[in-house]
């Protein structure tokens, strides 16, 4: 028993070593605020360490018992349990990032709003596809517009721009209806209504005039708007938009309203022929974009994002554990290659995250008491490793434990893979990132190689 506890704690001080990296990088992002260069170079080189500890400590240990024992079985089971993890990580990760964990990671954060940019755009192009005056645009066309349209509500009874008004933007109405207004010397005067499907304040914009009557809202108004200068811009690179302006001048002026099933019908392939043409479009993660989501997000769910981190710890502290008694049961020395390399991991990842994290909100405390508690988790998991799995399993028990090995080591992969690298290549860049990959890989083995 005293042996027991010996080496329990002999993992509780490998653990906490492992992760101290945690808490000291938090503090460093939030003091230091380094270059997104920096920040990258070193969110790379540890994920290059980190990737030469699964495959020496994990994978190549699992082909080494497999070759000494002539057993195959071992490797199925490593196999076996790498996708298991893999999967069970991104299943986690996606449930706790739908409740906010996913502010841990700046990576994280910008593909949850590339895809909510993505899903708002569906809707838009579903919204659109009611408007005649884009009918007349190729479904392409229509597509790229959906980056500079914005969406704005009116109450009933709102003026949404007076007669005499500059023109700055034109509008289409997706729901409710307004009123179109024009001053005369015997007074005001309604002369048209406008709904769903509708456009309205483009002759000021086409014709370069003060805008030739009033709009107020009937009832509630949502509509897309599109500016000035970005409506000239595509008048200016679109033949069909011309056309399609021309034409609705042309109603306009001479008060022609069409509406009929036909057109409901057509709104139904022009919509799916748009959002094909979408699906082939890129949508950029703007910086305001993002700050935007941050103040949408008000701080977010911190136990949301502590169990996300955690997430991200507990594999790996409980192979610690699994090391420490691995390396006494053959009478060897403690190997910190592995340790090292999440080490070396935690600590980019946690100066990245602690900054994204303050931006979003959050109280420096808060940090702070967050990412040591994290360590604490990690020396935790990796005395209950050493406690929990026997240090020279046999028979099922081999094949049991190698399957674990590869729960860990799928679930470190996976998240490698998800967030590590490609954050910093987006941060610094193909050879930025490249070169501090491979660096980071061959830090580790040289420190593997001293014996340690």
């Amino acid at each position: 028993m005293d042996n027991v506890m010996f080496l329990a704690m002999i993992a509780l001080f490998w653990g906490c070593i492992s992760a101290v990296s945690l808490p000291a990088g938090a503090l460093l992002g939030i003091w230091l605020k380094p270059p997104h260069k920096v920040t990258s170079s070193l969110m790379a080189f540890g994920g290059g360490a980190l990737l030469f500890a699964l495959t020496i400590e994990l994978f190549a240990h699992s082909l080494h018992l497999s070759h000494e024992g002539h057993d195959a079985w071992i490797v199925l089971a490593t196999v076996f349990g790498a996708l298991t993890g893999g999967i069970l990580f991104e299943l986690m990760n996606q449930a706790l990032s739908s409740r906010g964990a996913f502010l841990r990671k700046a990576s994280l954060f910008k593909k949850y709003v590339h895809r909510k940019k993505e899903k708002k755009a569906q809707m838009m192009i579903q919204s659109l596809s009611r408007i005649r005056f884009l009918h007349l645009l190729p479904a392409e066309s229509v597509a790229r517009l959906i980056p500079y349209v914005d969406i704005r509500h009116y109450d009933p009874g709102v003026t949404v721009f007076s007669q005499g008004e500059t023109g700055q933007e034109l509008f289409f109405i997706v729901s409710g209806s307004v009123q179109v207004i024009r001053e005369s010397e015997q007074g005001p005067r309604v002369i048209d209504e406008l709904g769903a499907g509708d456009t309205f304040g483009e002759m000021a914009l086409i014709s370069d005039q003060p805008r030739s009557a009033t709009i107020r809202t009937i009832d509630e108004v949502e509509a897309y708007i599109l500016q000035k200068m970005d409506f000239e811009y595509f008048l200016k690179i679109s033949p069909q938009m011309q056309e399609a302006s021309r034409q609705l001048m042309a109603e306009r002026l001479h008060s022609i309203s069409v509406k009929d099933d036909t057109f409901r019908k057509e709104a139904q392939i022009w919509e799916e022929n748009a959002l094909k043409n979408f699906n082939r479009l890129s949508l950029p993660v703007t910086s305001h974009d993002l700050e935007a989501e941050m103040k949408e997000q008000k701080g977010g769910s911190a136990t949301a994002i502590w169990l996300g981190i955690a997430l991200d710890g507990i594999p790996e502290s409980l192979i610690i554990g699994m090391l420490v008694i691995s390396a006494a049961a053959h009478n060897e020395k403690m190997s910190i290659a592995f340790i090292a390399g999440v080490f070396l991991a935690n600590l980019p990842e946690a100066m990245s995250s602690a900054v994204t994290m303050k931006r979003q909100g959050m109280n420096f405390r808060k940090i702070f008491y967050m990412w040591t508690s994290l360590c604490i988790l990690t020396g935790i998991g990796a005395l209950i490793g050493s406690i929990i799995f026997p240090p020279d399993p046999h028979g099922a028990m081999r094949y049991f434990i190698s399957g674990i090995e590869g729960v860990a080591a799928g679930a470190m992969l996976t998240m490698i893979a998800n967030t590590m690298l490609p954050e910093a290549f987006e941060q610094g860049g193909g050879t930025v990132s490249g070169i501090s990959t491979l660096v980071g890989f061959i830090v580790a083995l040289c420190i593997k190689l001293t014996g340690q």
